[in-house]
């Protein structure tokens, strides 16, 4: 509904008004409030109410409202003194997500009937200790979060409000008291919610209020920079506690609790610095766990196998932590409720083993990667309910099983960087639920099945294997296509033209090939394109023109840095309404670790300053570029090229390109690598290059280049290797002068191939160099000894002695084989 809500006195024993989700014309609904003198629940939540904060002023007639609630409607600027003030019958008020800013209305103290006050999510800059929440003892549910309160740690202006049972403070000021208070605060909270405070690296003691604190339920402490043990005294002192959030702390050790905390189902202790070995004595003390996040620390050991007894966990990450040994069975075999399991970047080894009896139908995402694990792939016949799999960086061995064809519902495929070898099974792409597909780094063989029948794939890496044969009728359907990577391989034959259909196209990589042919221009039609590397191949022909207009955007599709599978969170969200009365139906839940915490990340390589690179995350959303170079592309570099603004990376060396360096290339603002090395360039380098003022890589080196080098700004930081092979050009950093006319006809033949092997050492020149050097040696040395007779006797000498030694060697060990032998074979031992 949009438009302004008129009351003619039609509404007046109205006692509830519900208009959220709407657009109101709020300034003109409220000349008519005072029609509403019934209401007693007023709710515009999800409404624009195109009004400022003064609207709340205008709500005074209304003095029979018991709720109010205006969360998400737009409202900004400073409660003014009188707002709500009329409102003494309030129980619920709801301002959360909106703009308001200063403090509150000092009035508020009269709001005794309060019992919900929901302020989150705004810009209020005020003193928990000189503002109206002290006085408002009634209140049951107070949330502040994400503002700019001051808060003392004590809690002391709070500690008579004997009613509150949920307390949100997250995102605001903690000020450490230096006072001790004199008496025991008189609330006992339910939950409570302090994480992410603007005063990190305070001791929980400094939290005095929390030692007379026995029937919390609920509490998050994370992301404040704790220092010290894991105070095990808050499970003690809470033997009701459901729910512990402690993470991105400082806590140095993990202190078993004396007792058992029978309730505790989520514990999320990760990125701390905690050290020691996981003992199974901790995990006897928390059996009743649905959720575990012990990953980003500092333990080691091994895992304890009674993990596995914990019957009710859901929920296991013991990642990024430096645990060794093998993986319990127990975990995969008894424990049939586990649905999430991450070990991933430890120093676990040794086989994964399943008893062949056992089929896990509720393990949803299984992590391995960054281990030391071997042995075959077997073990996942009984994973047939995966929607995530990643064991990458291991040393599993064998062929790719076709049981992977029963794991119909798998999302997220991760097998690179093994030492798996065979073919890829034709089933592999009929898994309809594919999304993200990563088996490079491998030794895997033959060629691509004829079609992906696969409808979701976004994500395929293939790279560093051994595959083989031509792409052109190979994922020809798959037009969610994010990213491509086919590169170091055997693939030949040409680029097929259906590239350019694939409009979802970001990243595409068929370097380290042999594929031929010209570049297809249907390839520029892919706007979206960031990352283009073709190097490495037997492409020829002109550079293409059209590459000018594309986009080449990173922007545009963000989810070329991470897929987002499945994600379990095994009991992990939250609601504090349980525990309070209300009058309204809140639905919000709260679910501390960020989700992007359990995505996959995509890693794409690319060659950028002289280097080779593995981007991920957002340095891979944020680059842009394209390599062509080690083909044999020929005629001039179409100046179009520049068009592409966004460009980092611009490779072109190796080729056969010929005409002047176009000074369109000024217009690359953001360009931090420019490499033309090994080609046939001729004329002078454009002193407008030197307004790149992000240039920090720049290599014209063997061409045909002449004139004076431009000396300006990041030019003046190159050194004479970016100039090599140049011998018309001249000043600095070379020594050639240019007041001399220097007539050397400079030419290199220099392969693409060597120049990688090579890095920055000419290979050819070493060789050259080495052969001379080893001929001189040969040479200088009977001549030597021809002219010196003391030189010749004493060399004869050495080899004399240096035969007979060898010859004596060679006879003894002779005579203790066969010596040997006749033992063995006679069945005396040795």
């Amino acid at each position: 509904m949009s438009g302004t809500l008129h009351v003619n006195g039609g509404f007046s024993t109205l006692m509830e008004l519900d208009i959220s989700y709407n657009a109101v014309d709020a300034a003109a609904t409220a000349k008519d409030s005072h029609n509403f003198n019934k209401l007693e629940q007023l709710i515009l939540d999800n409404s624009s109410l195109n009004a400022s904060i003064g609207i709340l002023s205008s709500l005074g007639p209304l003095t029979s409202l018991r709720l109010l609630s205006s969360s998400n409607t737009g409202l900004i600027g400073n409660l003014s003194c009188q707002s709500l003030c009329n409102l003494t019958k309030l129980e619920e008020l709801d301002l959360s997500n909106n703009g308001i800013t200063g403090g509150l209305p000092t009035c508020w103290r009269n709001m005794t009937s309060i019992q919900v006050l929901n302020l989150e999510d705004n810009e209020f800059s005020d003193s928990v200790a000189s503002s109206p929440l002290a006085s408002l003892t009634s209140l049951e549910f107070l949330s502040i979060s994400g503002n700019y309160f001051d808060i003392p740690s004590s809690l002391g202006p709070l500690a008579n409000h004997s009613r509150l049972k949920v307390l949100l403070l997250d995102d605001n000021k903690l000020t450490i008291d230096t006072k001790v208070a004199s008496s025991i605060p008189r609330l006992q909270l339910k939950v409570f919610s302090m994480s992410n405070s603007l005063s990190k690296g305070f001791k929980v003691t400094s939290l005095g209020f929390l030692n007379h604190q026995f029937d919390l339920r609920i509490m998050d402490l994370s992301s404040n920079d704790i220092p010290g043990p894991f105070p095990a005294w808050l499970l003690e002192n809470n033997t009701k506690l459901e729910k512990l959030f402690m993470a991105n702390n400082l806590f140095m050790t993990l202190e078993v609790p004396s007792m058992t905390p029978f309730n505790l189902s989520v514990m999320d202790i990760s990125n701390n610095c905690m050290r020691g070995e996981l003992t199974a004595e901790f995990y006897a003390n928390v059996p009743n766990l649905c959720y575990l996040n012990l990953s980003t620390n500092k333990l080691e050991g091994s895992i304890p196998s009674e993990l596995g007894s914990i019957k009710s966990l859901r929920f296991l990450d013991l990642s990024s932590n430096n645990i060794s040994g093998g993986l319990p069975i127990q975990l995969l075999d008894s424990n049939l409720s586990l649905e999430y399991l991450n070990v991933a970047y430890n120093n676990l080894q040794g086989e994964i083993v399943i008893s062949e009896e056992t089929v896990n139908l509720n393990l949803l995402d299984l992590r391995l990667g960054h281990n030391m694990f071997t042995g075959n792939l077997s073990f996942l016949s009984s994973l047939v309910s995966l929607w995530v799999l990643d064991i990458s960086n291991n040393s599993f061995i064998g062929k790719l099983p076709r049981l992977i064809a029963n794991m119909s519902l798998l999302v997220a495929l991760d097998l690179s960087k093994n030492q798996l070898d065979g073919l890829i099974p034709q089933e592999l792409f009929d898994l309809y639920s594919l999304e993200y597909l990563d088996l490079s780094d491998n030794n895997l063989s033959g060629s691509l099945a004829s079609s992906f029948i696969s409808p979701e794939l976004s994500h395929i890496q293939l790279y560093g294997n051994k595959l083989n044969g031509s792409i052109m009728h190979v994922l020809s359907n798959s037009s969610h296509l994010v990213t491509l990577d086919l590169s170091e391989n055997k693939f030949s034959g040409t680029i097929p033209y259906w590239l350019g259909n694939l409009s979802q196209l970001s990243i595409l990589s068929l370097s380290g090939n042999s594929f031929d042919g010209t570049f297809p221009e249907q390839l520029c039609s892919l706007k979206g394109l960031s990352m283009i590397d073709l190097s490495d191949n037997n492409l020829f022909g002109p550079l293409p023109s059209c590459l000018g207009p594309m986009n080449f955007s990173s922007s545009r599709y963000t989810n070329k840095v991470t897929s987002k599978p499945y994600v379990a969170d095994g009991g992990l969200a939250w609601s504090p309404w349980p525990y309070v009365r209300t009058i309204k139906t809140y639905t919000k839940y709260y679910k501390r670790p960020k989700e992007d915490a359990f995505q996959v990340p995509h890693i794409v390589g690319f060659t950028t300053k002289r280097r080779f690179d593995s981007y991920e995350g957002y340095a891979l959303l944020a680059m842009v570029g394209f390599d062509f170079s080690c083909n044999q592309f020929s005629g001039k570099i179409p100046p179009e090229i520049a068009i592409l603004q966004d460009m980092l990376v611009l490779n072109l060396s190796y080729n056969k390109l010929t005409g002047r360096i176009p000074m369109s290339l000024s217009n690359l603002t953001k360009i931090e690598s420019i490499d033309l090395s090994y080609n046939n360039l001729i004329g002078s380098i454009p002193e407008e290059l030197t307004q790149l003022n992000f240039l920090e890589v720049f290599n014209v080196s063997y061409n045909d280049l002449s004139g004076a080098i431009p000396n300006k700004n990041q030019f003046g930081a190159f050194d004479e290797s970016s100039y090599y092979g140049n011998d018309l050009l001249c000043g600095l950093p070379l020594s050639n002068d240019c007041s001399t006319t220097i007539k050397v006809n400079s030419s290199a033949t220099k392969s693409c191939t060597k120049a990688k092997e090579d890095g920055f050492i000419d290979r050819e020149t070493f060789y050259i160099s080495f052969g001379v050097s080893y001929m001189m040696v040969l040479l200088v040395i009977p001549v030597v000894l021809f002219i010196n007779p003391q030189w010749r006797q004493g060399w004869f000498h050495y080899v004399e002695l240096v035969i007979t030694t060898c010859r004596s060697l060679f006879i003894t060990c002779y005579y203790f084989v066969q010596d040997n032998f006749r033992r063995l074979s006679s069945g005396r031992t040795i």
